[in-house]
C-alpha cells in the first residue's frame, strides 16, 4: 500500500498511461525513452504517439517531465531536438 500523506513519484521508462497515472494522483512522473524523436520531423512522431513526448505537462493531479535525455539511438547525432537533463529539488 502507498502512504498517500508522502508525494508519490513514479520513475517510467515510458510516458505511457498519463491519464491513468492522473487518476490514481501520482504526484510526479518522470520519464525518458522518447528521445524527442532525435531527428527531426520524428519528433512529430512522438508527439503523435505520446501524450507528451519532451518536456513539462501538468494534469489535474499529476505533475509530469519527459527528458528527451543525453544519449542517442541509432544514428549518432540530432537533429532539430535538443539533448537535455534535468535537475528536480524537491522538497
Amino acid at each position: 500500500s502507498t502512504d498517500r500523506t508522502q508525494p508519490v513519484i513514479v520513475l517510467d521508462h515510458q510516458p505511457y498511461n498519463l491519464s491513468e497515472v492522473n487518476s490514481l494522483s501520482v504526484d510526479f512522473q518522470i520519464s525518458g525513452h522518447t528521445h524527442h524523436g532525435q531527428l527531426w520531423p520524428l519528433n512529430l512522431v512522438t508527439d503523435h504517439i505520446f501524450e507528451q513526448s519532451h518536456g513539462y505537462r501538468k494534469l489535474s493531479h499529476s505533475h509530469i517531465w519527459v527528458s528527451s535525455g543525453l544519449s542517442l539511438w541509432g544514428p549518432p547525432f540530432r537533429i532539430g531536438t535538443d539533448s537535455d537533463i534535468a535537475i528536480f529539488d524537491l522538497k
